[in-house]
Formats: C-alpha cells, structure tokens, sequence
C-alpha cells in the first residue's frame, strides 16, 4: 500500500472518521432489518464471516445472508471502543467490541458480545468493508 503514513494526523482523522461512519451505518441497518442497506455498506468484493454462521462474499451473498436475520424484537447493536489499529489512504483496520441486546417481555437484556475485526476500503467516496470478521465471546 502506498499513501501517506500512519503519522499524518489529516489523514488518520479522515479514516477514523470514515471508519466510524461504515461502524454505525452497519449497525443502525442491521438492527433496523435492512440487508440491502447492510450489503452497500461492503465493496463490491467484499467479505463477512460470521462465527457460527459462514463466509460470504460479494453484495449478493451478504445481502441474501443478512436476509436470513429477520428482526423479529427491537434490538440494537451496540458498538464501542472502535480503534483504528492501521491505516494508509487505500485501506484501514479496525476492531470493535459489541454487544447485542434483544428487548423481551422482562425488558432489554444481552443477548451476545463479541468483537468486529474489520478491513476498510475506500469506495466511491466512502470508506466501506472489504472483510468484516464477527467474532462472539462466551
């Protein structure tokens, strides 16, 4: 990868923003059941493998995966301490924590944690994922 180094604070501030941006877009589409939404959030050869679930590749794959996780309860993602552990103008990583919380007849409890281990690229001015691994933590 060629591009400005790591220590150039312009560019670390425009990956860490567009990084965040594809966080919380992932998360606000997934809890609002929006796969067509989850899937343009990934370039067009992009990969997501969900523990326990499966490798899928490209949008078509994605979307019809993220299909299959029909929103049934209000629930929400929560997604923190996001960090940009690497960075140039053509690709970034990242890792997040999560927290799945389900609201049932008792109220909002968590239903799984785990952490997001992400590659992102820029695409057609957003910084989108190339490769998303969900890992759950027991």
């Amino acid at each position: 990868m060629s591009a400005a180094p790591m220590d150039d604070p312009l560019l670390a501030a425009r990956v860490a923003a567009g990084v965040q941006d594809a966080v919380a877009a992932y998360a606000r589409a997934l809890d609002a059941g929006l796969p067509d939404a989850v899937a343009t959030l990934f370039t067009p050869d992009g990969v997501t493998v969900i523990d326990g679930q499966g490798v899928f590749t490209g949008r078509a794959e994605i979307r019809a995966a993220y299909a299959g996780f029909r929103v049934t309860r209000p629930q929400l993602h929560l997604v923190t301490n996001t960090v940009v552990t690497r960075w140039t103008a053509e690709e970034a990583s990242a890792v997040s924590d999560l927290a799945f919380f389900r609201l049932g007849r008792d109220g909002w409890a968590v239903r799984l944690v785990g952490r997001y281990d992400d590659t992102l690229r820029p695409h057609e001015g957003a910084w989108l994922f190339h490769h998303r691994h969900a890992t759950f933590l027991s």
